[in-house]
């Protein structure tokens, strides 16, 4: 069972818009090593394991943990898109779904 508290763990909020920084941190999320692989590649394999349960345990622990990289980084590079050109913006939608529902509000934080 996974819990979401609708705060993150840190807050940060870039001074302006970049998508230039934006465009680099999208390789770091969904990149071929990025966190969203890894983030399935633990949970996928603790889903499967048929060691002893700490084991499987550890695997949904640490993917549990990637999921919450995987929230601050998609919710940074929305940040960063915030009040960028429209057309850096777009590019950025068709290459990320997960950054698609932050900017596009499916995502809501009160």
């Amino acid at each position: 069972m996974f819990c979401h508290f609708k705060e993150l763990q840190y807050p940060a909020k870039p001074e302006k818009s970049d998508p230039i920084y934006a465009k680099k941190l999208q390789e770091v999320l969904g990149g071929q090593f990025g966190e969203i692989s890894v983030m399935m590649q633990y949970l996928f394999q603790g889903f499967n394991c048929r060691a002893d349960e700490n084991y499987q345990d550890l695997l949904f622990d640490i993917g549990t943990e990637e999921i919450g990289h995987v929230e601050m980084l998609a919710t940074m590079i929305a940040r960063l898109l915030d009040q960028a050109p429209i057309e850096h913006q777009e590019a950025m939608f068709h290459q990320n779904p997960v950054l698609a529902a932050v900017m596009g509000g499916c995502y809501s934080r009160t």
